[in-house]
């Protein structure tokens, strides 16, 4: 990277992406190609390929004006950088000629052989079922996506390569048409790049897409990270000068290379707002990375620099004993130096380095004379990324189950469970498994194979028995344990978060519902759906939206849109497990559109008065020395819609407006109007109750009182209860803010903590 010390450069490293998949000119592919491939015949198909790309979109125009050549040109150079092999450039090449022109897989098939014409017809599928669904990303578009992968994974890379270069040029496009193409790649074209361990492709990916979509934020973060770079840059200069003088007197130690790298612009934004930390806090926005010879070396290299500097603890992870499923491996450490300064290095081997850079792509590179075996090269990437396989189970399930619930969840089993993985547990023979953050040893034991998942009774974490709704951590060895007695139970579905986990479980559930001999099955049916509506109807109450109710008709329309006949069809569903009874009630029996926020925020802001004379926060038409005081049971904050309520000998009590307990008749003929007097309002603290509802799990309180302190709420009081029979928890808050914009950063923040499954503010409305 331009700017730092690098002593050695072993390889070539792009840091501009936007500087090397833009070409215009044969000429160029072939330079980066005869880098690599020495076949003077390879070399020669290549370029018949680029001929015969060349005639069929000759007369073709880009938006721009560009001639349409340009594109296929530079994915093919985009490939050609990944050392690809021939048969993937010319795919590469060729990507477009079925789409775009009136030629067949036939033509192509005849002229470049079944492997390119099988890449460019796949490539093309995907590519149009994209176009045609792009507005809204159904689930058969992500199957058709993911399936190609799992057959053949440079179906993926021809179109990340495809899509980078789209990218570069997506200002040519309608804005309207921008933001969909951007979404698409920031949710599902990064994320599948981030899974396969290409990670150059995914930072650049959503750099692009990001700002795209928030031009503003994009801005703004890299301002952030351009004001002070000249300051951090000489800082990690200096560090990197000391470390290399000091490992290069170790002369058993080979050091090919040390530079510094930077953080991505979406990277430190998703930093600062999911995590909530402000920019200085980040401490890895510039990193320092050592490359060296051997895993011994690496190691080595650790205690060393652990000897110079101190490592923070809890900052250290071994990405080589414990490779992440993208084939990623690395030793990350966080050190401070004695001026305080705190910075992340990682250290790893020049084939780790080049695997982190393009991840499974790199098992398709081009070595001359290699006979190609797709199936054998699917095996050995899966045997690292622990994916294409469930992808290929997942489908066969969908291929042969009528269920159209679980047909209709492939979408979010796939987004799931494959692309939002975080944690990495251990078999007891060593192998890798992925799972999603919080998932359980339920969720575990299904994803070693379906039967297992069914008789599980529990698992030894590290050799210590723990109970099937344990929740695990990285680096865990699990061994499960099962009986031949035990069968899955609706409570499961509690205590599993994988998406595929729980489809499982429904089906298992659906299964057993169907089989059993039900004497009077219309009473049965009555019986159950009754059931189900009480608690449906608890729920709501439960919730104190029984203002949000719908009509009779209005329920029996929702029903019928979602393909049920009857109500007590779709009730009978939500018993079988098919929706959950937040899902029942959010779908059919409240109207979730309905809100007054917007004539709320336009009363707020037409009331809040600014009058440094008066010393009340709040002030009454006309009045401006009574008593008033803010009511106990809402507790109103600046800048709420309030109203006065005129009591006997207390004064005016200042309620919501939405509060219960002015919600009579009666009362209103003592409420009257107040307003909010920000200048007086701005220099105080006030209090206020926040309620939330989760699954109950380890160091639940500790991570929301995190969020609380790093949003600058104090807490007065917190009442916490657990139910350890459904392994839920919900707490009731008591805080002191400044105003209701901050209430808002909290419950926002409270709601991305994993487990939290809702937030709200703690009063009861009519």
């Amino acid at each position: 990277m331009a700017g730092f010390v690098q002593k050695k450069q072993t390889k070539k490293t792009y840091n501009n992406i936007l500087d090397i998949i833009e070409i215009r000119e044969y000429r160029q592919l072939e330079s980066e190609l005869k880098k690599y491939i020495f076949n003077k015949k390879e070399l020669r198909e290549i370029e018949i390929a680029y001929q015969y790309a060349y005639e069929k979109h000759d007369g073709q125009l880009r938006r721009n004006g560009d001639p349409y050549i340009y594109h296929p040109l530079s994915t093919a150079y985009y490939l050609a950088q990944l050392k690809m092999g021939p048969k993937t450039i010319i795919a590469g090449l060729l990507h477009d000629i079925l789409e775009d022109t009136p030629y067949t897989v036939e033509n192509i098939e005849e002229k470049f052989g079944s492997e390119v014409a099988n890449l460019v017809e796949s490539v093309t599928k995907v590519s149009y079922f994209a176009k045609e669904n792009r507005e809204q990303l159904k689930s058969e578009y992500l199957r058709k996506l993911y399936l190609s992968m799992a057959k053949d994974i440079r179906v993926i890379i021809i179109k990340i390569a495809d899509r980078l270069h789209n990218m570069l040029t997506i200002r040519n496009l309608p804005e309207a048409k921008q933001i969909i193409i951007a979404r698409e790649t920031l949710d599902i074209y990064s994320a599948i790049a981030h899974r396969i361990g290409m990670k150059n492709a995914k930072s650049f990916l959503e750099d692009m897409s990001f700002e795209v979509l928030n031009p503003l934020e994009y801005q703004k973060t890299k301002e952030l990270m351009d004001s002070d770079r000249e300051k951090r840059t000489q800082n990690i200069n200096a560090i990197i000068s000391d470390i290399d003088l000091y490992l290069r007197k170790e002369k058993h130690i080979k050091l090919l290379d040390i530079f510094g790298r930077a953080k991505t612009v979406y990277s430190v934004y998703r930093k600062m707002n999911m995590v909530g930390k402000q920019f200085e806090e980040i401490n890895d926005v510039l990193a320092i990375r050592i490359i060296t010879k051997s895993i011994d070396d690496c190691y080595k290299i650790l205690g060393f620099i652990h000897q110079k500097y101190t490592p923070l603890a809890k900052r250290f992870k071994d990405y080589i004993a414990t490779p992440k499923n993208n084939v990623y491996q690395s030793l990350h450490t966080t050190l401070a130096d004695n001026s305080g300064s705190i910075f992340e290095v990682q250290i790893r081997t020049e084939a780790m380095d080049e695997i982190a850079e393009t991840g499974a792509a790199s098992h398709w590179r081009y070595k001359e004379g290699e006979v190609t075996d797709i199936a054998k090269k699917q095996k050995e990437i899966d045997e690292q990324i622990d994916i294409f396989n469930r992808i290929l189970d997942l489908d066969r399930q969908t291929s042969v189950d009528d269920n159209s619930s679980i047909k209709e969840s492939i979408e979010n089993t796939l987004k799931e469970d494959l692309f939002t993985a975080s944690i990495y547990v251990l078999t007891p023979g060593g192998a890798v498994k992925t799972l999603p953050y919080g998932s359980t040893v339920l969720d575990f034991a299904y994803r070693i194979h379906t039967e297992v998942g069914e008789k599980t009774i529990g698992a030894k974490i590290n050799g210590v028995f723990s109970p099937i709704n344990t929740v695990l951590k990285s680096g865990e060895v699990v061994e499960i344990k099962t009986s031949s007695k035990q069968e899955p139970t609706h409570e499961w579905l509690k205590i599993v978060v994988t998406a595929a986990a729980r489809n499982r479980i429904k089906k298992y559930l659906s299964a057993k519902m169907t089989d059993e001999n039900i004497k009077d099955k219309k009473e049965e049916n009555r019986l159950i759906a009754k059931k189900v509506e009480a608690t449906i109807n608890a729920y709501i109450n439960q919730k104190d939206w029984r203002w949000k109710r719908k009509s009779n008709d209005e329920i029996l329309e929702s029903v019928k849109k979602l393909g049920f006949a009857t109500l007590e069809d779709f009730l009978l569903a939500q018993a079988k497990g098919d929706y959950t009874i937040a899902e029942a009630t959010d779908l059919v029996y409240i109207d979730k559109n309905y809100s007054k926020d917007d004539e709320a925020l336009e009363n707020i802001k037409s009331k809040v008065v600014n009058n440094l004379d008066l010393k009340n926060d709040i002030v009454i038409d006309g009045i401006t020395n009574i008593k008033t005081s803010l009511a106990s049971c809402c507790m109103p904050i600046p800048y709420e819609d309030v109203v006065g309520y005129v009591s006997k000998g207390s004064g005016i009590k200042v309620h919501l407006k939405e509060c219960f307990n002015i919600s009579n008749p009666e009362d209103q003929k003592r409420l009257i109007a107040v307003q909010w007097n920000s200048a007086v309002a701005e220099t105080h603290f006030y209090t206020t109750k926040i309620c939330y509802y989760g699954i109950d799990r380890p160091n639940l309180i500790y991570d929301v009182s995190k969020v609380l302190t790093s949003l600058k709420a104090s807490i007065i009081n917190a009442n916490i209860a657990t139910d350890e029979k459904l392994l839920t928890c919900s707490g009731v808050l008591t805080i002191k803010i400044k105003n209701s914009d901050q209430l808002n950063q909290i419950i926002s923040a409270i709601k991305s903590i994993p487990s939290i499954n809702e937030v709200e503010r703690g009063y009861k409305k009519r």
